[in-house]
């Protein structure tokens, strides 16, 4: 498996282990190499590491570490570590469907030329897998979509989406976990906080969990 170590600024690298698609056994690679008793942590140096969807930044302090020698840590780091064979938490997802008409959920059928049930359907009868937290707080990238279901984002990000929006965007899906700006086609809702600063762990969700998303009634 091929991997690369980009300078970020000064004080970062960019560890990148993509070698093609995405690969969940290179995904739970990565989740043990960032854990919290990962190799990656046990670098001298390392000020934090964040886990993005085949790659991690890595932060340091240039004044206190040089470059070249914490990126030939790094990288025999990653070619020791081994995937993550922990199962994370399986978490049940009630979402109402959209099924409105002009909905975007209609947009997304008439782009996998399927009916509004079926992509429901389908997109309830996967398991999902986080990939990796990120873009805001709280937002699961999630892995799994059936390929069929698979829909560029918008060109044009709409303004706003409302917090529980559970929507599609390229190869993934995931729950909206505040109301913010998105390109992500909408397919429903769901009433769970995906993010909740007065919680002792504010994010629902962490790397490695499992979802499913069940249809709980639908949007007229």
């Amino acid at each position: 498996m091929s991997s690369r170590i980009h300078s970020c600024g000064t004080g970062g690298l960019l560890l990148d282990v993509s070698d093609g698609p995405f690969s969940l056994p290179t995904q739970k690679r990565l989740w043990s190499f960032t854990g919290e008793a990962g190799r990656l942590r046990q670098l001298e140096g390392v000020g934090s590491a964040v886990l993005g969807v085949n790659n991690v930044l890595v932060s340091f302090d240039p004044l206190q570490v040089r470059p070249e020698a914490l990126a030939a840590e790094v990288q025999q780091a990653w070619e020791a570590s081994q995937p993550c064979e922990e199962s994370g938490r399986l978490l049940e997802v009630p979402v109402a469907y959209d099924m409105s008409r002009g909905s975007e959920l209609e947009g997304v059928a008439r782009h996998a030329g399927l009916g509004v049930e079926e992509v429901i359907r389908l997109h309830a009868s996967a398991e999902y897998h986080v990939a990796c937290i990120g873009s805001v707080p709280g937002f699961a990238y999630l892995v799994g979509l059936p390929p069929g279901l698979a829909m560029p984002r918008h060109t044009t990000p709409r303004p706003r989406i409302p917090k529980g929006t559970v929507a599609i965007g390229g190869s993934q899906t995931g729950v909206i976990p505040m109301d913010m700006p998105s390109g992500w086609h909408a397919l429903g809702m769901t009433e769970l906080h995906m993010f909740d600063p007065s919680r002792a762990e504010p994010c629902l969700l962490s790397p490695g969990d499992r979802i499913r998303f069940t249809a709980r009634g639908a949007k007229p």
